[in-house]
């Protein structure tokens, strides 16, 4: 039941993703132009601050999980599987860009 919930929430928090990486990654690319002007180094930062997508990933899996569990009323919440649903998530949009990123 546990790896089930992991599955599921893994799925809703890549859904998730999907809706805000967008508006996110405009944020950063803004904030980036501003800090730095040299074009060449532009690039470098812009994709350092792109892992903070990793982090708001496991963070809303997180939340997600434990909203899932007291809905479900599930009496024991296991932390692992919450990062277990995050890398589900990551790995469900790994295939994703494989599939249909841009090529």
């Amino acid at each position: 039941m546990i790896s089930a919930i992991a599955f599921f929430v893994g799925c809703l928090t890549f859904v998730l993703m999907m809706i805000i990486k967008i508006p996110i990654k405009k944020l950063i690319y803004v904030l980036v132009e501003h800090m730095v002007y040299d074009e060449d180094r532009q690039y470098i930062v812009y994709k350092r601050w792109n892992v903070l997508l990793l982090f708001l990933t496991m963070l809303i899996a997180a939340v997600c999980y434990c909203y899932v569990a007291v809905l479900l009323e599930v009496d024991h919440l296991k932390w692992c599987c919450s990062l277990k649903a995050g890398a589900i998530a990551i790995a469900l949009y790994a295939v994703y860009e494989q599939w249909f990123g841009e090529k």
